[in-house]
């Protein structure tokens, strides 16, 4: 079973509502440092790879595009099946339709009736609708329910607003137990008593006042307990070092960890879209994408460790009662 936010079926229009959600918590520097954030631990690069394309290495079929979209997981197809209503669903991918299809409803990581997939892949990534198609399920299935989740939790520093963002990316943004959704409720589940801190934001919960960069230490803890090495504990590092640097309000520049656990700085000055791109990812007329080899795609995908696994993950609940009251006011794992 997948663990996605939601299976969208593009025909019966909930895709489009999902799309057109308001503009919910980061602002436009703030999410293009987000963005840039993820992609670093996604493919190595600051930038969008929508070309991007190869085996996926948690065992979940093929990882392609902007973030690693996977055919075992299901997103794959959702890409493809937005580009199929854009096309009419005569394009590149028709034949392969029924395997893709079959292999998303099932969480199937098999690649076998998906020869040449990633050359499809590459040579649809040229066209700007191909993109639009990416662009749209990223904020549908990961963007927008992180930022809802967000502002129904009062949670609006920028560091949170990513963090959250980037989990959904390497978790889904689901309610289970190892989704976005539990782990906000795991998180907040573990505060006994208020924990002052030297942010500008304070949290209500459970009747307690909690500072907000408490809380997101605290989530790091629990995320940390659902990741294994790889791109989310990567996170999960820099993360720590933007917490130690008190950047907390993103209007500029942040510094973090790249993959090498060496320390760079991204910049608004920059964007995560190729330059060839527009920079909104709203679907308008932009030129060409760079034009990608299979192969060199194919090696950014394939150093991913440890990101998509728990998308399509049907989890138990085990964890959830687990705990024991710890002096600082949050509830700690009992490992006993």
């Amino acid at each position: 079973m997948r663990a996605h936010f939601i299976n969208p079926i593009l025909g019966t229009g909930v895709f489009l509502s999902l799309f057109t959600l308001g503009s919910a918590g980061l602002s436009d520097c703030s999410k293009n440092l987000a963005f840039q954030l993820t992609n670093l631990f996604q493919l190595d690069s600051i930038q969008f790879d929508y070309a991007n394309c190869g085996a996926d290495d948690t065992g979940n079929g093929y990882a392609a595009g902007i973030i690693n979209f996977c055919t075992g997981t299901g997103d794959a197809w959702q890409v493809i099946e937005a580009y199929h209503k854009i096309t009419g669903g005569n394009d590149e991918f028709t034949s392969l339709d029924k395997t893709l299809a079959a292999y998303a409803a099932d969480g199937n990581g098999s690649t076998s009736g998906l020869e040449g997939f990633c050359n499809l892949w590459a040579k649809a990534s040229k066209k700007q609708e191909f993109m639009d198609a990416q662009n749209q399920v990223l904020e549908a299935l990961y963007f927008n329910p992180s930022q809802e989740y967000a502002d129904s939790n009062s949670l609006k520093l920028s560091v949170t607003q990513a963090q959250l963002y980037d989990t959904a990316i390497s978790h889904g943004a689901s309610n289970s137990s190892n989704g976005l959704g539990g782990m906000i409720s795991l998180t907040n589940s573990r505060f006994s008593r208020d924990i002052p801190g030297n942010s500008t934001s304070t949290l209500q919960i459970g009747g307690y006042n909690i500072d907000e960069i408490e809380w997101l230490k605290e989530f790091l803890n629990v995320r940390a307990g659902y990741s294994v090495e790889g791109d989310a504990t990567n996170s999960i590092r820099a993360y720590a070092l933007i917490l130690q640097l008190q950047e907390y309000s993103w209007n500029d520049q942040i510094t973090v960890l790249d993959n090498d656990d060496k320390q760079v700085v991204i910049s608004c000055a920059n964007s995560y879209m190729p330059a060839a791109e527009s920079s909104s990812s709203s679907g308008s007329q932009a030129a060409e994408a760079e034009d990608m080899s299979a192969s060199s795609s194919q090696s950014r995908a394939t150093r991913r460790k440890g990101t998509n696994s728990s998308r399509n993950s049907s989890e138990n609940d085990d964890n959830s009662d687990d705990s024991t009251a710890t002096d600082d006011g949050t509830e700690g794992t009992n490992n006993e």
